[in-house]
């Protein structure tokens, strides 16, 4: 395999990662798959680290008030 297509394959690979990892986040695998293949995993993993707050599902959200 070429070099070059071996770092597309890797950036590729390391943005689904990203996306993945985004997935419960506010914008989700999608959003975090896209941005991180538009700007680049490490940034968009340094945002995963950083912040944006989970999204909570209903259910989430009532055991939190039970407790």
């Amino acid at each position: 395999m070429p070099p070059t297509l071996a770092l597309g394959a890797l950036y590729v690979a390391l943005s689904l990662l990203v996306g993945f990892l985004g997935r419960r986040r506010t914008i989700g695998f999608a959003g975090f798959f896209v941005l991180s293949l538009l700007v680049s995993p490490f940034v968009m993993a340094l945002v995963l680290l950083v912040g944006l707050p989970h999204r909570t599902s209903p259910a989430e959200a009532q055991r939190s008030d039970v407790e």
